[in-house]
This record gives structure tokens, C-alpha cells and sequence, in this order.
């Protein structure tokens, strides 16, 4: 987190956001940031790595202008990697 000379604002060190406050700042890189090397994006990526995708759910999308829905991808439940 960078706080800005001359100014109240901060800003993330990741994707260059302005926040205004101190706290939100925090919280945007912590949990909310998609810049890939942010501490968000690093803790689900190890998350994934580690894990072994046995909780798996399968969602469904509708096929254009039709009112059928058909597979898309295997969600993992425990850590949210799609494949």
C-alpha cells in the first residue's frame, strides 16, 4: 500500500487503484485484487496447486436459443479451480 504525498488517498501497490481509505486499501489487496501478483491472486494459486479436486461440481450453461442446458466445467469446491 502506497499513500500518496499531499493527499488523503492511498493507493494499491499491485494494480494501482486509489483507495480512500486506509483500511480498504488493505482489504482491496488482501482479498479483492486481480492483478496476478497480488497476495489474493499468490494464495489461490498455491491453494490450487496443492490442491488434489476430488470435491468437484459440474455447472451448466444454456446452449444459445435453445432452453437446454449442457455441461461447461468441473468446479472444484474446496478451492474454485475450473477445468
Amino acid at each position: 500500500m502506497i499513500t500518496l504525498k499531499n493527499q488523503t488517498i492511498y493507493q494499491c501497490e499491485h494494480c494501482r487503484k486509489r483507495l480512500l481509505s486506509k483500511n480498504g486499501a488493505k482489504i482491496h489487496e488482501n482479498e479483492y485484487c486481480s492483478h496476478p501478483e497480488s497476495p489474493n491472486n499468490v494464495k489461490r494459486r498455491v491453494k490450487q496447486e496443492n490442491c488434489e479436486h476430488e470435491n468437484t461440481e459440474t455447472i451448466y450453461g444454456y446452449i444459445p436459443g435453445e432452453a437446454v442446458q449442457q455441461p461447461e466445467y468441473e468446479l472444484c469446491i474446496d478451492c474454485g479451480f475450473k477445468g
